[in-house]
């Protein structure tokens, strides 16, 4: 069976990823604003409506709530980021560096160890954020999981006639997945800065 890596097509996780931070930009300025009209209200009428005074105090607390959660999902993004960033420039970079049989098992032998890993994503509470949640994993999973990047590598190395027929194979679409993988942390790093202003 024929392997296609995600990274040689890898716009609609750009896009998926781009969404996000459109949409939690949107979120994060329709509640600035229901917290400074909260705020001029409890100013303007809380003595004669205390209800109003309630608003504030929860609108306050949404917002803490809500600044925290897309903190967390942008923290997030530049964790998966630089997991991606490892990903490319060590264990991708790898494969340049096969040169005999024994390069090929210690790559297999990285590549492995790699996959044992636990998602970068994991380290940060994300339930409060679904949607960015199941992107970074799922691009995590591009990475990893059977049938994917790491162990399409693991694959070829241990199954091919030779480690050089084995490096061939890989390298025959390598700049375009290393090209697919740097786009997809530029979306990552991009949805980190948008979400941080």
């Amino acid at each position: 069976m024929s392997y296609t890596s995600p990274f040689l097509t890898p716009q609609p996780y750009i896009k998926k990823v781009n969404t996000l931070s459109s949409e939690g930009i949107t979120i994060d300025d329709g509640i600035a604003g229901a917290v400074r009209e909260a705020a001029d209200f409890s100013t303007k009428y809380g003595s004669d409506f205390a209800l109003v005074n309630d608003l504030k105090t929860a609108l306050d607390q949404f917002n803490d709530r809500w600044t925290k959660a897309l903190l967390d999902s942008r923290d997030a993004a530049s964790t998966v980021s630089a997991y991606l960033q490892r990903f490319d420039q060590v264990f991708l970079a790898m494969i340049d560096d096969i040169s005999s049989s024994k390069d090929a098992q210690d790559v297999v032998t990285e590549f492995n160890a790699f996959v044992e890993e636990e998602y970068p994503s994991k380290k940060y509470s994300l339930e409060s954020t679904p949607g960015p949640k199941a992107a970074f994993e799922e691009i995590e999973g591009l990475v990893r999981p059977v049938t994917q990047e790491s162990n399409h590598v693991v694959s070829v190395l241990q199954t091919a006639p030779t480690w050089e027929k084995a490096v061939e194979e890989l390298k025959q679409n390598l700049p375009q997945v290393q090209q697919g993988v740097g786009g997809v942390r530029s979306a990552l790093v991009s949805y980190a800065v948008k979400i941080s202003n």
